[in-house]
């Protein structure tokens, strides 16, 4: 990737979802002298304005390098196909992911937290699996994903509440069912959903 990629990529790794956080400001300023040669390239754009930028943003710039500094080949490519999708979104595309980043970062710790682990357990899924989620959830209704949304923050509630070791054992119980699900082949897979959609009929018709 060119140093002008890689700057884009630096400036839009918020953006797109990377998990870079800010922390807070020491006071001690960062100034254009204290930065390695590295950076200084990277970042060169703006060195004639250097001063003039706050400082939480320049540490974001700094994080960015550091973060690309840091990936392995590929992180780097993956890196490279989610700056080749924002140049594709349109306007209004863009700015549903600013206001989302916005949102997270205006959440609670611990509500970010959850979110990181959440993103972790999806990106550690198969990519069938990942494919076949989003392709359920581009098929979702707006009242649906609302709904869907209403009983995800419900059973999450509910496992809060639980005692500790009960929470624990629910959710070992969960990692040993995703790993029991990858290890299915395509037909088992399919007779699964076939009797979950069959169980919900049935329920459907008792009521």
């Amino acid at each position: 990737m060119s140093n002008n990629s890689i700057l884009k990529f630096v400036l839009l790794s918020f953006i797109l979802c990377l998990p870079f956080y800010v922390s807070a400001d020491d006071g001690t300023g960062t100034s254009w002298n204290k930065l390695d040669a590295n950076e200084k390239k990277l970042l060169n754009r703006f060195k004639q304005r250097w001063s003039e930028i706050p400082e939480q943003r320049k540490k974001r710039l700094l994080k960015g390098v550091k973060r690309w500094q840091d990936m392995t080949p590929g992180q780097r490519k993956q890196a490279k196909q989610r700056l080749e999708r924002w140049k594709k979104m349109t306007p209004e595309q863009r700015q549903r992911i600013r206001s989302r980043y916005e949102r997270f970062r205006n959440l609670p710790e611990g509500e970010k937290q959850r979110i990181r682990q959440q993103r972790q357990w999806f990106k550690s899924l198969p990519a069938e699996r990942r494919q076949e989620l989003r392709k359920r959830w581009n098929m979702m209704s707006p009242a649906q994903r609302q709904e869907f949304r209403q009983r995800t923050k419900e059973r999450r509630e509910h496992q809060q509440s639980m005692p500790a070791q009960e929470r624990e054992q629910k959710i070992q119980e969960r990692k040993e069912l995703r790993q029991k699900w990858r290890n299915m082949s395509p037909y088992e897979r399919g007779n699964v959903r076939e009797n979950i959609r069959q169980h919900r009929i049935e329920r459907f018709q008792r009521r």
